[in-house]
């Protein structure tokens, strides 16, 4: 029987979702509570692996098992779970369906506070003194579309660079600017380089149009410093 699971996790203290060998992965540690709960080995396979210290409100994954458990038997997994990881929900689903080859897109929410963080806020926002956002406004549509992002990632070998961008939302609340990508998948650190370009910006040290320029010649060195990842969250998955 397979099932598809949502999982959300506070990524501060992991190395990322996948499993580690000399560091925690959240991979290691989800496989490890189903192991203390079924006694058995199931290897859960996700939509995408997150980096060091991003976190997730909607990750996907899927799992495999012939165990004979009601679903909320299984959520019972979250009892040998730390509290900052979470499974949100179990379901059996076809046994065919793949976490990361059907979902059709996915949105990530980058947070910005525009206060100096506070001790309890700092895993979970990015504070950029100075910061004006009316520029970034303005080259935010640049993004919109489908484009060759190489010069927004970390270059994966065979991995295609095309992307589309369906649309990025920036809300303001009183302590924050939110930004929230959503698009048909995205590349290594590509949110976080977009962002990062974004803020370069944003502090005036780059004109809004250079946004069309880096998709246009691809280069990498053009763009701003990647952003730091604990203002990013794995927002949904759409399948």
């Amino acid at each position: 029987m397979r099932y598809k699971a949502v999982l959300s996790y506070d990524g501060t203290r992991y190395h990322g979702f996948q499993i580690q060998k000399n560091a925690l992965g959240i991979q290691g540690v989800v496989e490890r509570a189903f192991r203390l709960m079924t006694q058995s080995v199931i290897r859960i396979h996700a939509a995408g692996r997150t980096d060091k210290g991003v976190h997730a409100k909607g990750q996907v994954f899927h799992f495999d098992s012939d165990l004979d458990l009601t679903l909320e038997n299984w959520m019972r997994v979250n009892d040998r779970l730390p509290l900052d990881i979470r499974v949100l929900s179990i379901k059996k689903t076809k046994p065919d369906f793949h976490s990361r080859h059907d979902s059709k897109s996915k949105k990530y929410r980058y947070v910005i506070a525009k206060n100096p963080s506070s001790a309890f806020d700092a895993n979970y926002e990015v504070y950029v003194r100075g910061l004006d956002i009316n520029p970034i406004k303005e080259a935010l549509p640049y993004f919109i579309g489908t484009h060759n992002f190489r010069g927004f990632c970390q270059l994966v070998k065979g991995k295609s660079t095309i992307k589309t961008i369906y649309a990025i939302d920036l809300k303001e609340t009183k302590k924050h600017y939110i930004l929230t990508f959503h698009g048909n998948s995205f590349l290594k650190y590509m949110v976080r380089s977009m962002v990062g370009t974004l803020i370069e910006i944003g502090l005036g040290r780059m004109e809004p149009m250079m946004i069309k320029t880096i998709l246009e010649t691809q280069d990498r060195q053009l763009a701003g410093k990647t952003a730091e990842s604990r203002g990013l969250y794995l927002q949904k998955i759409y399948y």
